[in-house]
């Protein structure tokens, strides 16, 4: 028991390093540099290293050792805060990027809704047509691009929102359940072989959307050093991309769950013989009894 304890705060302090320290020790540094540098002397390197040398200078003729220690745990402190700080802005980053706008960008909200779902009818319309007229030559070209913009009939203004919600609208489009009461319940019956791969792409879902929160930082920090504000918008870029990337994995892996591990859920909690393949009706049976319906 002792040995386990042991790993699992060694494991901890490993990922508190990885996720908090490191990356704000770098948002310290820069921070640094953006109060010493400010927009006028923005490259000034040699203003840099004088306030630099100066302030080590300092510290080694005063307090000494105890006050390089004081320093490096004022760095510690600072950048395990903005770690967390960036890891609070990880939930607002994901709202945005997935389409959950506050009510005062519901409109903008709408219109972008109902332009992505214009052209998805067009796009749709394209295949149905070609599927009646047995066109197999177009067939895959014009399905991928419809799913370009979304698997499902978009619902929210951006292509993440829609692609992580499409599982929700096809599990339930093709076995009747709602995947919000029936997801807790497979999870517990699944494998750890399956769990793992699903863990560890919603981690990398939110290590891309805390990305995003570090971009709102430094560009925060552009307000006193413009480099900064530069910084955080390829920040931002690459936080897009990778959600957008994990996003499509992990909703992908959520998805396939159902498909591959359904009949467990099923024979868990129904006792008929013959429940394979799984009915539509059967499926909506559970839902209403995970959802405790009367």
């Amino acid at each position: 028991m002792t040995g386990f304890l042991a790993e699992l705060g060694k494991r901890l302090a490993e990922r508190w390093v990885a996720v908090l320290v490191i990356p704000g020790a770098l948002f310290v540094s820069v921070a640094v540099a953006a109060v010493i540098l400010r927009h006028r002397r923005w490259a000034d390197t040699s203003l840099l290293w004088q306030e630099l040398t100066e302030f080590t200078a300092t510290g080694q003729h005063g307090a000494g050792l105890t006050g390089g220690v004081v320093v490096l745990l004022a760095v510690l402190i600072a950048s395990a805060g903005a770690g967390l700080v960036a890891q609070v802005l990880r939930r607002p980053v994901e709202h945005a990027l997935t389409g959950r706008w506050p009510f005062f960008l519901r409109p903008l909200a709408a219109v972008l809704t109902t332009r992505r779902k214009n052209k998805w009818t067009r796009r749709d319309g394209d295949y149905q047509q070609a599927l009646a007229k047995d066109q197999q030559e177009s067939l895959g070209e014009l399905r991928t691009r419809r799913n370009n913009i979304a698997l499902t009939p978009p619902r929210f203004p951006t292509w993440l929102g829609d692609r992580l919600h499409a599982p929700a609208s096809r599990v339930s489009s093709e076995y009747g359940l709602e995947l919000g009461s029936s997801w807790p319940r497979l999870w517990l019956l699944l494998p750890d072989s399956t769990r793992q791969p699903l863990t560890e792409a919603r981690e990398r879902l939110d290590n891309a959307t805390a990305l995003g929160g570090w971009a709102i930082l430094y560009l925060a920090l552009g307000a006193v050093w413009w480099p900064s504000a530069v910084l955080g918008v390829c920040l931002g870029f690459i936080a897009w991309r990778r959600a957008r990337a994990t996003g499509d994995v992990y909703a992908d892996l959520v998805e396939a769950t159902y498909d591959v591990h359904l009949a467990e859920l099923v024979n868990r909690f129904c006792h008929a013989e013959g429940l394979r393949p799984i009915s539509l009706q059967r499926g909506k049976e559970l839902t209403e009894r995970f959802s405790k319906a009367t």
